[in-house]
């Protein structure tokens, strides 16, 4: 029997429990936040064109929220390899090379996620006395977008280097 099946009594690893724990919630947000700037959208044209007297909150709560979506749609196309990429030099690599080259990579990518979410937790509190001009609520929940999906971005770069790492170790 596999190590990993024998880890848990429902055959699940506690690594890949942990994934789950951290991919279905990620995936739900979205879900929800788009539901709600579909709702907030249709709520600031219903009351502009329809009633002839706009609201001003919901476009300012739409922006939030795709700013919220944009980045944790971010963490989702993290994990599951869907960025940009070009592989044309690394595919003229020798294959022990080419690993190192992708070791190397996610270290750098990894260093900088984790630059960018404590710079955007830094600006985060720095505007935490600020409010919104439409909605009066604090600046720094749209702020926290950036330093939440960039920490959860830098969760997914340190699992595929450590999975990298275990194979290039066989």
């Amino acid at each position: 029997m596999p190590a990993s099946r024998a880890a848990s009594p429902e055959g699940r690893s506690p690594l890949r429990a942990l994934r789950s724990l951290l991919t279905h919630p990620v995936e739900w947000a979205c879900g929800l936040l788009m539901t709600a700037i579909t709702v907030s959208v249709f709520l600031q044209v219903i009351t502009r064109y329809v009633l002839a007297y706009p609201l001003d909150w919901p476009e300012e709560l739409a922006r939030m929220l795709f700013v919220w979506v944009a980045l944790l749609g971010a963490v989702l196309a993290l994990r599951r390899a869907a960025h940009f990429s070009i592989e044309a030099v690394a595919d003229l690599l020798p294959r022990p090379l080419r690993r190192f080259l992708v070791v190397l990579l996610r270290l750098t990518l990894l260093g900088f996620l984790i630059l960018v979410a404590y710079l955007g937790l830094d600006a985060t509190m720095r505007v935490k006395d600020q409010v919104s001009s439409a909605m009066e609520i604090c600046m720094s929940y749209g702020y926290a977008s950036v330093p939440v999906s960039f920490a959860l971005m830098a969760v997914e770069m340190a699992r595929a280097l450590w999975r990298d790492l275990r194979e290039t170790a066989k």
